[in-house]
């Protein structure tokens, strides 16, 4: 069970390397009840440095997964909501009806064909993600939709945008390759 009480921090650390996109590359790591996930993310546009959460901004918060059984008991008292796969298009009239629903959920996620993930704050910010290279997983870390939905919540947390978020992706394999795995899907 990857749901629960998740924790996040979020460190701002240097630009991305040169050739990369402009971007604010903050340092961000999920911690849930069956493990942790760590990687970066990042911003665009790039976030000013007084804009910055500081020298690292912790959220915690309750995170249900309403496919799981025992995601249903605690759901009106959930900050993010993960309703499951989504294969048709009704996915955001889906997400405003669990926000609508529950009115202590700051986030609602679903995920889409070919692994996108869709995220609905209730202060109206939609995105959709989709993994370039592969879900990012280790050993007992939350799903990708759940680690998702926590980094938008702590970034919501934080009195900023979600529609400011760009991309996730893991520390190793971003400084190895200069490739992200979790891509903001562009309209």
């Amino acid at each position: 069970m990857t749901a629960g009480l998740h924790t996040v921090r979020l460190t701002p650390v240097a630009d991305p390397p040169d050739g990369g996109a402009p971007a604010t590359l903050f340092d961000a790591r999920v911690v849930s009840p069956a493990g942790a996930c760590h990687g970066l993310l990042a911003t665009a546009p790039p976030v000013a440095l007084h804009d910055r959460p500081g020298p690292a901004f912790e959220d915690e918060h309750l995170v249900l997964d309403l496919t799981e059984p025992t995601g249903l008991c605690r759901r009106r008292q959930a900050d993010v909501l993960h309703v499951g796969f989504l294969p048709t298009g009704d996915d955001g009239a889906r997400l405003t009806g669990v926000l609508s629903a529950y009115p202590g959920c700051a986030v609602a996620t679903a995920e889409r064909r070919g692994g996108a993930v869709l995220l609905l704050a209730r202060t109206g910010g939609r995105l959709i993600l989709r993994p370039a290279f592969g879900a990012h997983r280790t050993g007992g870390a939350p799903t990708l939709p759940l680690a998702l939905g926590s980094l938008a919540h702590a970034w919501l947390a934080a009195g900023r945008a979600l529609t400011e978020l760009d991309w996730f992706g893991p520390c190793d394999r971003f400084r190895r390759t200069g490739r992200q795995d979790v891509l903001r899907e562009r309209g």
